[in-house]
């Protein structure tokens, strides 16, 4: 038996005995290890409750804290006391190694290498940089472009037949808009789908080895194409995000791996979101018919379905940050390295906060007071466009196909983190 071989066989040992330990933990009460333990794909909101009966910030067996309160959730969110944590697929880090930055691409994380995880003063210098493609300005100038994109896309849809919503409609139109921000090619659209749907599944971590593999060629694949992309940005810039964030690097402001991993994010980002969004946003309309009634009397009401829906189903379902500096939360003292898990998801369903939470509910007075962009600095860059996406859309679908029905159950990402269907059987008479 070989080195190669006896490490594994111990590598899997142990992942077998962290997993044994985290379910018998759940199995003996702890509401922590329930969620971790909770099926990839499953609704996660009556664990989440479990969370919240056991105070505003629970300590679990692992020494792992969650919070299902908004209040808490915001705070920790906001404070300067707690830093980003990237949701890695692993704690070992999946980098190339020496030999092979020296002969090709390197390979990077789009959470572990983003501005999205890192801290002041970098973060700050990083934000800068981007923003101004999310701009109210800016967004406006892009309307138009969502609007056209989206008629092509109701275009193709046959009104007589059964389709699948979110490939066919859902995921095509923000990964073609964010295709355009960042100065993509269409050609390779397919290509970014796949990417998307494929990064949902594995977002929340690996648990065997055939899925580290799996992980590591997705990231590898990722990383040679935005390698690629970068070098031809070099010699030929143009007006699109990769491009300056190129110019940046040459002056300094950005490392290449922060170049690529940033590419990658926005482009995942740009269009998982989304895509959830709308359907999420269909789901939660024909489940309560009359507030579809409402909807379809006042199209004008796109902005609610869209707000009222990430409150209901959180694309994100939760986010993890790490004690910088000592502190206490919730009359807790939590010191330095203390990992804390704000379930932005339970916190949007709050009854503190929104009375009678899990309906779908267009006339709540605060509905936009969710936090499925998260709070405080790290707040979702990309918020206002998937907004001004998810209104066009949803707008225009049920004003095209009124009556537009399910045919077939959901089927739903297989993740933990990612809450939105993969495929949705309609049709759009």
């Amino acid at each position: 038996m070989t080195a190669r071989t006896t490490g594994r066989l111990r590598g899997n040992l142990s992942l077998h005995r962290r997993k044994a330990r985290l379910w018998t933990s759940a199995a003996l009460g702890d509401p922590v290890s329930a969620v971790l333990c909770l099926p990839r794909g499953a609704a996660g909101y009556a664990r989440y409750e479990r969370i919240r009966e056991r105070g505003d910030l629970v300590r679990g067996r692992s020494g792992l804290y969650m919070t299902a309160s908004h209040r808490i959730c915001d705070e920790v969110l906001r404070s300067d006391a707690f830093g980003a944590v990237p949701t890695t697929v692993s704690k070992v880090r999946l980098r190339a190694s020496p030999e092979e930055r020296e002969g090709g691409p390197v390979l990077v994380h789009p959470l572990d290498d983003s501005f999205a995880s890192v801290d002041p003063p970098d973060h700050t210098r990083l934000r800068k940089i981007v923003a101004p493609w999310f701009t109210p300005h800016a967004l406006r100038s892009r309307r138009q472009f969502v609007e056209q994109v989206v008629a092509e896309r109701l275009d193709r849809l046959a009104p007589t037949t059964s389709l699948d919503l979110i490939s066919e409609f859902a995921v095509q139109v923000p990964s073609l808009v964010i295709c355009d921000l960042l100065g993509l090619p269409t050609t390779d659209h397919d290509r970014f789908v796949r990417w998307g749907i494929e990064f949902g599944a594995i977002v929340d971590g690996a648990r065997t080895p055939g899925e580290f593999r799996r992980t590591r060629a997705l990231l590898d694949e990722m990383s040679r194409y935005f390698s690629a992309l970068v070098e031809e940005r070099r010699r030929h810039p143009g007006p699109d995000l990769v491009s300056r964030m190129v110019e940046a690097e040459r002056e300094g402001a950005m490392t290449r791996e922060g170049v690529v991993a940033t590419s990658e994010a926005l482009l995942i980002g740009g269009f998982v979101t989304t895509s959830n969004i709308i359907g999420n946003g269909v789901l939660a309309l024909l489940a309560h018919p009359e507030q579809r009634e409402v909807f379809t009397a006042d199209l004008d009401q796109s902005d609610r379905v869209v707000e009222e829906t990430l409150r209901l189903d959180a694309p994100a379902q939760y986010s993890v940050r790490i004690v910088r500096r000592a502190c206490e939360v919730g009359g807790v003292e939590l010191p330095v390295g203390t990992p804390v898990v704000t379930l932005l998801a339970a916190a949007n369903r709050d009854p503190e906060v929104f009375p009678d939470p899990a309906r779908f509910d267009l006339s709540r007075p605060n509905l936009r007071e969710h936090l499925s962009f998260a709070a405080g600095i790290h707040y979702c860059i990309g918020a206002g466009l998937a907004r001004m996406e998810g209104e066009i859309a949803l707008r225009a679908l049920f004003e095209r196909f009124p009556l537009l029905r399910q045919t077939g159950p959901a089927r739903y990402c297989p993740s933990r983190v990612i809450r939105g269907p993969m495929s949705l059987p309609m049709r759009c008479s």
